[in-house]
């Protein structure tokens, strides 16, 4: 019992052999950790890295917000589930202002969430004019910065003009001015969910990777009532006076909705002789001193006209007066309508509308100008 007590406390007797397998097994178990290491830094290396989260702006009228969302929230319920991106649309107003849609996400998943809403459009267009070929294509509004719009036209229009008839787009158009008081401009595209989808992965690869941050500095648009209507209505008439006529690949032209194919018509002369009034005998005298009048005297006494000027928001205010005071008594002493845009806090400068007879919107611009030099001089 006592040699067994004794020899339990002696330390284990290792020979060479033993000590050999311990060695062996320490440096399996290095060059193992050593290998599962370099397999993770592989694996890291060869696996794909995450796109970039991006934002995408499209501006839809009033009318197709109850098409977006749906009853109850169910249309835009489905395209949230079907889609992986992020969906925000902008509220229902009492004064029906135009519907802001934002779609955040990669660029495939934008994509991707493009072609869904085109889909969903046209078959709601389906729905609605089944033997209207034309019309259930879908028209999208995109709005993009306005740094942005020359890297997706590129030198004289050579990009966008090449993407028209790559992409298989039946309309592809980049408005001329800029969305009123901001920094961004409508890229509009009409045609099938693959063609809409194609154009909104070419746009995104075009203005990446400056567009986040242009994004972020530029100044957006906020819903108004009937904005995205007057901006088309703009649009058409600017392409009229160009002599370029306004129509898609398949002849018809654009329409002021994604689902309506309205077209602007000015009042025609049949519409105006049914309101004529009588023909009295004093008109004859009156169209005899106006043939007497020279032209220019004639055309500028009776012609309106509308003007636009650029103002520091610094002395708007002065402008303005208090309680308008110094603005109606421009007003009063031009006899034209002089109108400031409201102020946007992003904007440094506002617009000052002047309308009237040309003679009238000559002195009121006068006055202006005079009331800028003067509030600038005296340190406003």
């Amino acid at each position: 019992m006592s040699t067994d007590r004794h020899s339990s406390r002696l330390p284990a007797r290792r020979d060479s052999k033993g000590c050999a397998d311990e060695g062996y097994a320490k440096h399996q178990a290095t060059t193992d950790k050593q290998s599962k290491q370099t397999e993770s830094a592989d694996m890291r290396a060869s696996s794909p890295e995450p796109e970039t989260k991006q934002m995408l702006r499209l501006i839809f009228s009033h009318e197709d917000g109850g098409v977006l969302i749906g009853k109850n929230g169910r249309h835009i319920t489905k395209l949230k589930e079907s889609t992986k991106t992020s969906w925000f649309i902008s509220r229902n107003t009492e004064d029906c202002a135009d519907r802001l849609v934002v779609l955040r996400g990669s660029a495939s998943e934008l994509a991707s969430a493009v072609h869904a809403l085109a889909q969903h459009l046209n078959e709601q267009a389906t729905d609605s004019k089944p033997n209207d070929k034309s019309a259930q294509l879908p028209t999208l509004h995109f709005l993009f910065p306005v740094k942005s719009i020359g890297s997706i036209l590129g030198p004289g229009g050579a990009n966008i003009s090449k993407k028209r008839a790559d992409l298989d787009i039946n309309w592809l158009h980049i408005f001329h001015d800029a969305v009123p008081f901001t920094s961004e401009r409508i890229v509009e595209a009409k045609g099938t969910p693959s063609a809409l989808e194609a154009v909104t992965s070419w746009l995104l690869q075009t203005t990446m990777p400056d567009l986040p941050s242009l994004q972020q500095t530029a100044a957006p648009y906020c819903p108004v009532k009937n904005g995205l209507h007057k901006m088309l209505v703009q649009e058409r008439q600017h392409a009229s006076s160009d002599s370029r006529s306004p129509t898609d690949r398949s002849g018809r032209k654009r329409s002021l909705s994604s689902f309506e194919c309205d077209t602007y018509r000015p009042a025609t002369d049949s519409s105006r002789d049914h309101h004529k009034r009588p023909r009295r005998s004093s008109d004859n005298s009156n169209e005899r001193s106006r043939r007497h009048m020279p032209a220019s005297q004639s055309s500028s006494k009776h012609s309106s006209c509308e003007e636009k000027m650029v103002v520091p928001d610094s002395v708007a205010g002065r402008i303005i007066g208090r309680n308008g005071t110094h603005l109606a008594l421009l007003q009063d002493k031009s006899g034209a309508r002089i109108e400031l845009s409201p102020r946007v806090p992003s904007m440094q400068d506002r617009i000052v509308t002047i309308s009237g007879r040309t003679k009238q919107v000559h002195d009121a611009r006068r006055l202006v100008k005079d009331c800028i030099r003067k509030f600038a001089s005296t340190g406003a």
